[in-house]
């Protein structure tokens, strides 16, 4: 029988009971005769019933606690289902990780559509995540070169920093781990670019979430446009001749326009960083790392306006210089927020510079700041890259054109930015002005 239903016929069993009174008169409701003492027996009787209230109100209130930690014990216990791995509250913050992982795949049929490596593969082909192997650390992880059986193919192996929950009814960084994660499998599984980082598989194990890339073995654009010496440090390569800069440009853009026009629902990857575009032997270049990219729906009640233009309403994350100030603003990502942030990369390519300098005066600590206002009173040769304008006069109308370029699609305001398709046209365009230039062709 259920408590409440308890607590009601034990109230109604007592409003039931005979009076003393009754008692008195062996059960027959006889009329009483009438009292001596109106005002005594009237307290008495007031006295009594408040007493009977007081009960059943204590009773009531005690089965209302007793409802109430009940309840919270069995919510604890839905959260905290994953069994603990040694007691450890990291082991089961990875268990609880990677059985959200496992249901999202199966949910959405990725289970099987990459290769599912298991941990004990992963964890040999990487010398055991040996510190030596490292190839860099990111935002969510760090990526190991690992060397894959039969062949010993080499590949990336993104391991996921999985950190432990501060408390079973508290969110915590694990679930944005688990969604990167599932984001990646999910996204990259469907794409396919020669400009892209391409998935080779995954594992959604309780020691560890990992993902399988391409392994790129050139460093990223970022390494190439920095280069840092030091006692330690190996040599920094050369610096980029320009052409090789502008076909770079070229081929992420390529990339992008798939991302946009190419794929249904349209891809904005949300964090496109000289970090993020890693580059090949023969200096071609792929975008990767899609933990933070979202899949975009046709308008909902989060468009505003009459535009008909795809949004995806969501919290502004990136990396800062390159995240969309229209988007920090209004909270709508759209594809142009990929194309602000690429317009951030070529002002890179432009001045080898990094996007957020504190080191220089404070109006200029931004990259697409500080190059806009020169751009604006025509000072651009101050900040293109010297090995740049080494190459002699040639380039420098490619240069400019492409600077141009690059501040059309940081403005401020999204309407005024071009698409990725617009932009990949106009790159190739300006790639006809270097004809005499080996390796002009762009992607």
């Amino acid at each position: 029988m259920r408590p409440h239903l308890l607590l009601l016929l034990l109230a109604a069993a007592a409003a039931a009971l005979p009076s003393p009174a009754d008692c008195r008169h062996g059960g027959h409701h006889e009329p009483p005769p009438p009292p001596k003492h109106n005002g005594k027996s009237g307290n008495s009787a007031l006295t009594a019933a408040l007493a009977v209230a007081a009960s059943l109100l204590a009773l009531v209130l005690l089965y209302l606690c007793a409802a109430i930690a009940v309840r919270r014990f069995r919510s604890r216990g839905a959260v905290g289902r994953e069994p603990p791995a040694a007691g450890s509250s990291s082991s089961s913050s990875s268990s609880s990780a990677a059985s959200r992982a496992a249901a999202f795949l199966r949910r959405n049929g990725l289970q099987h559509h990459r290769p599912a490596f298991t941990y004990e593969q992963l964890r040999a082909a990487t010398a055991g995540f040996d510190a030596g192997r490292k190839l860099g650390d990111g935002g969510f992880g760090t990526v190991f070169l690992a060397y894959l059986p039969p062949s010993a193919r080499p590949a990336a192996v993104k391991r996921l920093h999985v950190p432990p929950s501060p408390s079973p009814s508290f969110p915590s960084a694990s679930a944005t781990i688990t969604k990167s994660f599932c984001n990646e499998v999910l996204i990259l599984s469907a794409l396919r670019h020669p400009h892209l980082v391409r998935l080779h598989g995954f594992c959604a194990d309780p020691r560890a979430l990992l993902l399988v890339y391409d392994f790129v073995p050139n460093g990223t654009l970022s390494h190439h446009l920095h280069r840092r010496a030091g006692a330690t440090a190996p040599p920094p390569p050369p610096p980029l001749p320009w052409r090789t800069r502008l076909s770079m440009a070229a081929q992420i853009a390529s990339a992008l326009e798939y991302l946009h026009f190419g794929v249904k629902p349209a891809v904005v990857h949300r964090d496109v960083t000289s970090s993020n575009i890693f580059v090949e032997d023969d200096m071609r270049a792929r975008l990767g790392d899609f933990g933070l990219s979202r899949l975009l729906a046709p308008p909902d009640a989060c468009s505003t306006g009459a535009a008909r233009e795809l949004v995806c309403c969501t919290a502004p994350q990136g990396t800062p210089g390159y995240l969309d100030p229209d988007y920090h603003r209004s909270f709508q990502l759209t594809e142009k927020s990929d194309v602000y942030s690429f317009g951030v990369v070529v002002l890179e390519l432009v001045t080898g510079l990094r996007p957020v300098d504190v080191g220089r005066e404070r109006r200029d600590v931004t990259l697409a700041d500080w190059v806009v206002a020169k751009i604006q009173v025509g000072e651009l040769r101050e900040v293109v890259d010297p090995p740049v304008l080494g190459e002699g006069p040639g380039v420098m109308a490619s240069v400019e054109a492409v600077a141009e370029l690059a501040f059309r699609c940081v403005a401020p305001d999204k309407d005024d930015r071009p698409d990725a398709r617009e932009v990949l046209a106009e790159l190739r365009r300006i790639q006809t002005m270097l004809p005499d230039l080996p390796g002009g062709k762009g992607s």
